[in-house]
């Protein structure tokens, strides 16, 4: 028979987003691939523009990829090349310039897109939770402890039971339908322990 206690405690806390993401993919077809290369530039320095109109920061536009590939011919369509790039912005929260920013871009061509956000440091709230989380575990020790008549010893062993790419620290950002409004809920970060002590 094991002679300790082992007890599970988590916390979370809910902390303001400081940080926005927006990724976008540029799609150009052409029957060669000049065309569908131009038309991909010219499709790019739309959207720059419009970055500028709101006066966001473009040089934090960067392409995190370039795709070239080639549509091979149908009985309904002809050869095509097809040029894809994919690009992230990321910059202080400002929902008020992103949302004229999606504005200005229903004049471009289309293109795929998704906007989040997120804590560009996250210490602090893993920090509180886990505080939290250590404060629950040693609340249900002390309450199991004192209505089964035993006492608590040393801790002898502790777990953290978190892995960092497991917390939901980005969230999608949400409009209403006329676009005219966006707003940033709070995330929530959450931590885990497990703590074990020695039982008399």
């Amino acid at each position: 028979m094991s002679n300790k206690l082992t007890i599970e405690g988590s916390g979370s806390v809910y902390v303001t987003p400081d940080m926005m993401r927006f990724s976008y993919e540029l799609v150009q077809d052409g029957a060669s691939y000049a065309s569908s290369f131009d038309a991909l530039k010219a499709q790019y320095e739309n959207i720059v523009k419009a970055f500028k109109r709101v006066e966001f920061n473009i040089s934090l536009i960067k392409t995190s990829g370039i795709e070239v590939s080639i549509l091979q011919p149908s009985d309904n369509q002809p050869k095509l090349f097809r040029c894809v790039q994919r690009l992230v912005f990321e910059d202080n929260i400002n929902l008020t310039k992103m949302s004229e920013l999606l504005d200005h871009l229903r004049t471009s061509d289309d293109f795929n897109f998704s906007l989040s956000y997120f804590l560009k440091d996250s210490t602090k709230a893993d920090d509180d939770a886990l505080i939290l989380a250590i404060n629950q575990a040693n609340d249900k020790a002390k309450l199991i402890a004192d209505t089964s008549g035993i006492r608590l010893g040393h801790i002898c062993d502790m777990e953290y039971m978190n892995h960092s790419g497991a917390r939901p620290m980005h969230r999608m950002a949400s409009a209403d339908m006329m676009g005219s409004t966006m707003t940033a809920n709070d995330l929530t970060v959450t931590q885990s322990i497990r703590i074990s002590w020695d039982i008399k």
